[in-house]
């Protein structure tokens, strides 16, 4: 009897515990809806840097951090991380000028637009110093190779090579294309640490082919600022300084390092160089948002990140891809990333409800200034993590998850990760948790890539990205609430908590690899614009890169590209990836014309864009 009656009980019980699930299921979505309604509203005004509705977004993220049961992982005690970031298009003011004085005390007052110019990286600021030459300006201590090693630049100007060593080589450059290290950005940042004064860029030999052009100042003024000056030199007036030294010659110099991957610095003495420049730069105060659970038990000191950017572009800031009369509307981003600072909010809930949870720390983060550049993730990484680095043993970015949608071959759920070939078991932990979900992964191995990861990943720590793919709202003010999935956007969040559990509770921390790949938003300032949306960021397709979209009145359409175009080659430089598109357009220069070859609907179609 007593048997019978249990027997009876088991499908009532089975009744009870899927009620449960749809009820927790529900609530979930309904939590969901309420934070993605709010930060996707007219009140958030697009989240833009320079509007007022990105402090109700940050009030609203800490708000919901504080009612999840985190602590304030921000500055001082408070939920914040405040930082700065330059807005808008630099502008140059009246005086800028550069004097050589050599050893004779002869002194030539170079002319800007012709000897040099300001770079749009630069700061306001006077030098008269000596001149040091350091190669390619590179620091890396994996590969043992340091252009500032044994000299002293301290207080002086530092001559620096565009790109890297053999940069033009397929097989046997230092570092790919997408590498930071190929950066302006890098290269001013290193000379930065290494207590310079001012930095001097002259072209590689490849960039500078025959004429030598000078970078243009509007070229990277949209980038962040140096904190002193930047200018551009030709390599003829570096040549003239060289010449009374050991080394000659710079084609000699970069055959040199080229042969033989070892720095060849130089202190060119008795040449000293007087310059002003005056740049003015609207700055902006931006502030990450941090939410802490500690840890409990022999993990508790390590840290897990869960993040996602909750700026967006405002009404038309920079990066809008609107057409003109519609440019100045709000960007409500509720994809991009409304939906992946949803995520976080989510997240930060439900592991927030575990009791007595035992492992590492979790800290969830909402970063600014993703749209300017990864601005408010590098500041944490670069410039101040708020817990340790080397105890930081994963970071989960979150960035577009809302748009979930079939895959045109299986009609699975499409769902794009990136870093699983960034630490040792990565790639096998997504394969085993995804036979619950039954997703249609489209993995990336690479760490690099067009959002917050890739502030994390060069500090040796692993990644994952999550992200539901580009579609024809992406960047513009038709990116509301009604074009998401929201039940979508739900399953995302399921399986990022079973990785989270996963990762914040083994005993042994993700062993970091270092693998290539992803595109390195880092070089987007230096590289010039066609105006055109990918078709994917991620995958390499063999066939080129596939052009998603094209802005309207931008030199892609105005150069005949078209939606579902392949892109084939550039300039006689064959692409079959978003690598290889930014690896040719880098050798291109805004305002010059460049012939494309595109496959369109399999006919091979040349076409001639001039770059911005």
């Amino acid at each position: 009897m007593i048997k019978r009656s249990l027997l009876l009980l088991l499908p009532f019980a089975a009744f009870l515990c899927l009620t449960d699930i749809r009820a927790e299921n529900n609530a979930s979505i309904v939590r969901i809806q309420k934070d993605i309604t709010f930060l996707a509203s007219e009140e958030c005004e697009g989240r833009g840097v320079q509007t007022k509705g990105i402090e109700k977004a940050a009030d609203y993220i800490a708000n919901t951090f504080k009612e999840a049961g985190l602590k304030p992982g921000g500055v001082e005690g408070t939920w914040f991380q405040p930082f700065s970031i330059a807005g808008g298009n630099a502008t140059l003011g009246e005086t800028n000028t550069a004097t050589l004085r050599g050893p004779a005390d002869q002194t030539t007052d170079l002319k800007m637009g012709k000897d040099f110019n300001v770079s749009g990286l630069s700061g306001t600021g006077k030098v008269n110093a000596d001149v040091v030459f350091v190669g390619y300006g590179i620091t890396d201590a994996d590969k043992k190779y340091d252009d500032y090693k044994d000299i002293d630049v301290g207080g002086k100007w530092v001559v620096v090579i565009r790109k890297a060593p053999r940069a033009e080589s397929k097989t046997e450059a230092m570092y790919p294309t997408n590498d930071p290290k190929n950066s302006l950005v890098y290269k001013i940042e290193n000379a930065t640490q290494h207590r310079a004064a001012g930095v001097i860029f002259v072209s590689d030999r490849a960039t500078a082919k025959d004429t030598d052009d000078l970078m243009d100042f509007n070229y990277t003024s949209r980038g962040g600022a140096g904190e002193f000056p930047v200018l551009h030199f030709k390599r003829a007036v570096l040549e003239t300084m060289l010449a009374g030294s050991e080394a000659k010659k710079l084609s000699d110099i970069e055959d040199l390092i080229d042969k033989e991957s070892k720095p060849q610095s130089i202190a060119l003495k008795n040449w000293k160089i007087s310059g002003q420049t005056m740049v003015k730069r609207t700055i902006i105060q931006a502030k990450n948002v941090v939410g802490v659970l500690e840890g409990a038990g022999p993990l508790a000191n390590e840290t897990v990140i869960i993040g996602g950017h909750y700026d967006h572009l405002g009404r038309g800031e920079v990066g809008s891809l609107a057409k003109k009369e519609d440019a100045k509307l709000i960007h409500f981003g509720a994809d991009d990333n409304g939906s992946g600072t949803t995520g976080v909010l989510e997240l930060a809930r439900r592991f927030g409800a575990i009791k007595n949870r035992q492992g590492r720390r979790i800290v969830f983060m909402a970063f600014s200034g993703e749209e300017r550049g990864l601005v408010g993730s590098a500041h944490y990484a670069n410039k101040e993590p708020l817990f340790p680095l080397k105890d930081t043993v994963f970071m989960l970015n979150l960035d577009m998850i809302g748009r979930l949608r079939p895959d045109n071959k299986t009609n699975l759920d499409a769902l794009e990760v990136g870093g699983t070939g960034t630490a040792e078991g990565l790639d096998a932990m997504i394969m085993k948790l995804n036979e619950k979900y039954k997703f249609q992964l489209k993995k990336s191995p690479g760490g690099m890539g067009p959002s917050d990861h890739a502030s994390f990943y060069p500090k040796q720590i692993p990644v994952f990205f999550f992200f539901t793919g580009l579609h024809p709202q992406y960047h513009r003010p038709s990116d509301t609430l009604e074009t998401l999935n929201i039940e979508g956007l739900k399953k995302v969040v399921d399986i990022c908590e079973d990785i989270i559990l996963e990762v914040s509770t083994q005993p042994q921390r993700p062993k970091y690899l270092k693998v290539a790949g992803g595109l390195n938003p880092g070089s987007r300032a230096a590289v010039p614009s066609i105006r055109f949306q990918p078709g994917n960021y991620n995958d390499a397709e063999e066939k080129g890169v596939l052009v998603g979209d094209v802005t309207e009145g931008g030199p892609a359409e105005k150069g005949g590209l078209k939606k579902d175009d392949f892109i084939v080659e550039i300039a006689g430089r064959k692409v079959k990836d978003m690598d290889g598109y930014m690896a040719a357009m880098s050798l291109q220069k805004a305002g010059q014309p460049v012939e494309f070859t595109v496959d369109r609907a399999g006919k091979k179609v040349k076409i001639t864009i001039t770059p911005q």
